[in-house]
């Protein structure tokens, strides 16, 4: 179970340093308000993805 907490949080930070610069740009400006809610929901969703991975990673250190 390791290998898939590892490969969750490897995947989240794909999506994060594929989807936070956009996201940053298009919040910034306000004439493209409503285009970042998809890049948002993305950022959101990799944070969720590498805690939830990070935990796994954790417990299963501390568990040996």
């Amino acid at each position: 179970m390791p290998t898939f907490h590892v490969l969750a949080a490897l995947f989240a930070v794909y999506m994060l340093v594929r989807h936070l610069p956009r996201a940053v740009r298009l919040a910034r400006s306000p004439e493209h308000r409503g285009g970042a809610v998809v890049p948002l929901a993305n950022v959101v969703l990799a944070v969720a993805i590498l805690a939830a991975a990070v935990k796994g990673i954790v417990s299963v250190l501390m568990s040996r």
